[in-house]
């Protein structure tokens, strides 16, 4: 039931009253504003694993008649170069690898052992089609290494000890640490390129089966 203010006196009281309710009401939700915007926002934190994902595609871009092996950094805007990666020091890096390649002749077994990751291992997703999908699920397994009659390539940086065997066909994702800083060469162990010994062409073309990764 309302109440009626009982003479004019009454109700300025109530004014006075709500007026200065209103003003603490507002000097509250300025002191939250301001400190809502003094906060970092999500878009500024590192949520999970830093990613790298790689694709390699045969690429006739070497030249006219002959396709050779491509390893392409995933970025925003489609397919970029690989020449030039750089990765965050002391940071877990997970490294997806997608490959539309059918295995290389003369690869070894030695070549397809996993190095360098967490635990000594990758992940094999048997088949690209379940690129970008959490592995765990999908049918793979994890690998410490594979034979060399599957190996088409290795993303390798021997500086570093990192050694990821890619098998022709399927999805490989690993994670790891690098723990200095600097530049480094990543390449490719198997004789993938064309010419006597699988090592000519794009076996030494930054940005195909060769290139940097810089450490910072």
């Amino acid at each position: 039931m309302a109440l009626k203010p009982t003479n004019h006196v009454s109700l300025r009281g109530c004014e006075l009253i709500i007026i200065i309710l209103a003003g603490s009401l507002i000097g509250v939700l300025s002191i939250t504003i301001g400190f809502q915007m003094s906060k970092p926002t999500a878009a500024t934190e590192q949520v999970g694993p830093f990613r790298l994902t790689l694709m390699e595609i045969m690429d006739t871009a070497w030249n006219s008649t002959m396709a050779q092996p491509q390893f392409s950094l995933v970025g925003p805007n489609g397919l970029q170069s690989s020449a030039n990666i750089r990765l965050p020091e002391d940071a877990l890096i997970q490294l997806t690898i997608i490959s539309y390649d059918t295995p290389t002749p003369g690869s070894t077994n030695s070549e397809g052992v996993v190095s360098g990751t967490v635990g000594g291992t990758e992940y094999l997703i048997n088949g690209t089609t379940a690129m970008g999908a959490d592995p765990t699920q999908h049918w793979g397994q994890n690998v410490t290494s594979v034979p060399g009659s599957m190996l088409a390539h290795t993303f390798t940086i021997p500086q570093l000890g990192i050694n990821i065997p890619v098998v022709g066909g399927d999805t490989e994702i690993a994670y790891l640490y690098l723990n200095q800083t600097g530049t480094f060469q990543w390449l490719c162990e198997t004789p993938c390129g064309f010419g006597p010994n699988g090592m000519q062409g794009t076996m030494s073309a930054p940005g195909w089966m060769e290139g940097q990764i810089t450490v910072y």
